[in-house]
């Protein structure tokens, strides 16, 4: 069990990349497409970040940072390793690629449920409570990533906490560049029924009929 755990959170970002990719074709998803471009957003302003870091000083390594539990894709008997997530990003150890990708992932995804908090409030039953569950999971989600990264020598704590700050403000920025670009509906992740005001349908709510 141990090493199916390891393995799977070794191969986190590629698998969000590539479940999130395939969800949103066969759901044929607007809001999924968008999100998958979100995932490439971020690995593109990882890479700027760790160039500019990483030209100055490089900094953040822990004790194994090359053991193979550390190194993202998939492994093969010859040695290679592929990984769709370090052909957009650049190995580096602050930031943490894999913190700061899963962190922006987990805040984009959280800051999205936070826009349709009227929308939920409305529903009512349990989709509040499942709602504040997911978020809750979400931060112990990021919790395990940070302690494993951390107790297997991959980066130092300073480098995965800073990455994780770091990932998570890219997030709420990345969600709000969407929502500017596309609308609310283009982060409409939880697939709700929207509740549109008045400014945003560009029309009001009561027309006088004419006497």
């Amino acid at each position: 069990m141990e090493p199916v755990a390891i393995e799977s959170l070794r191969l986190l970002p590629d698998s969000i990349v590539l479940g999130t990719s395939i969800l949103a074709f066969l759901g044929m998803s607007s809001t999924y497409a968008i999100m998958v471009g979100s995932m490439i957003e971020f690995m593109v302003i990882y890479r700027i970040f760790s160039g500019a870091i990483g030209g100055i000083s490089p900094l953040g390594a822990g004790s194994d940072a090359l053991h193979q539990v550390c190194q993202v894709g998939f492994h093969f008997p010859n040695k290679m390793r592929l990984s769709l997530f370090e052909f957009i990003c650049v190995p580096s150890m602050f930031p943490s690629p894999v913190m700061f990708f899963l962190s922006a992932v987990v805040s984009y995804m959280i800051s999205a449920m936070i826009q349709f908090k009227n929308e939920i409030n409305t529903l009512g039953g349990n989709l509040a409570t499942r709602t504040t569950v997911g978020v809750v999971m979400g931060f112990m989600f990021l919790f395990v990533v940070l302690s494993f990264r951390y107790s297997y020598g991959c980066e130092n704590f300073g480098s995965l906490f800073l990455s994780l700050l770091l990932g998570c403000i890219m997030g709420v920025a990345v969600l709000y560049q969407n929502i500017a670009l596309y609308g609310r509906s283009g982060v409409n992740i939880l697939n709700l029924p929207m509740i549109l005001t008045t400014e945003e349908q560009g029309k009001p709510m009561y027309v006088c009929a004419p006497s």
